[in-house]
């Protein structure tokens, strides 16, 4: 609490000295960044190879290949000083899976909606606009396997299904100021989740229910972010 304080007294004592029409000095001084915020990010998502880890009682170990999906967040934070930042996130990921070792599938899809509290580490380059940061988070992530049909030749399954999984995530990236309120950058994000279960009833009341189990996933993400404080 106590170095919330100074922090805070800091940034408003800067705010009321440095004129805010001198954009050298707004370079090379503190601007206030103590307070809430915004961020908005879109990008591609890279899902590494994985694993079929279960099949209604079928051997395991079919070789899922994904293909390149698309990623969409969205955070709100507090910045308690230029450093340290903490955060709520929620995104979407969505992957098309491309090939399933043994199966025949059609419009099978992935899609992972996490839950993270983020810290955020972070310290604009002095005499720039540039401020590298660094994010580590922790959560869930909501699992979603959608099909049109996913087959092994025995056993098909139809529809959606869900989970909700352990999940975290690692990032880093820079922002770069437009003003004292807003930014764009660039980051890139690591996410991975643990293995997923998704449970179907069987069709009509007939036969067992189907059970898929899918190894986590490991994702990389590339994204263009907007920022703004409050």
């Amino acid at each position: 609490m106590k170095s919330f304080v100074v922090s805070l007294v800091g940034a408003i004592t800067v705010t009321l000295i440095v004129p805010q029409s001198s954009v050298a000095q707004y370079y090379s001084s503190y601007s206030g960044d103590v307070g809430p915020y915004f961020r908005a990010g879109a990008g591609p998502a890279f899902t590494q190879d994985g694993m079929v880890k279960g099949f209604t009682g079928f051997a395991p170990g079919n070789e899922i290949e994904y293909r390149t999906g698309f990623a969409l967040e969205g955070a709100v934070g507090f910045a308690f000083n230029e450093w340290v930042a903490i955060e709520f996130e929620s995104s979407w990921i969505g992957n098309e899976i491309n090939a399933v070792e043994g199966f025949a599938h059609d419009d099978t899809f992935l899609y992972h909606a996490p839950l993270l509290v983020s810290v955020t580490l972070q310290q604009r380059i002095p005499q720039t606009i540039v401020t590298p940061y660094l994010r580590a988070a922790v959560g869930g992530a909501v699992t979603i396997f959608d099909t049109e049909g996913f087959s092994n030749g025995t056993a098909t399954l139809f529809g959606e299904a869900s989970d909700f999984v352990f999940a975290y995530q690692l990032a880093a990236g820079l922002r770069f100021d437009l003003n004292d309120q807003m930014s764009i950058g660039i980051g890139y994000k690591y996410f991975s989740t643990e293995d997923s279960t998704f449970k179907y009833e069987a069709l009509f009341g007939g036969g067992p229910d189907a059970r898929l189990e899918i190894e986590g996933v490991r994702t990389h993400v590339v994204l263009v972010t907007f920022d703004m404080k409050f």
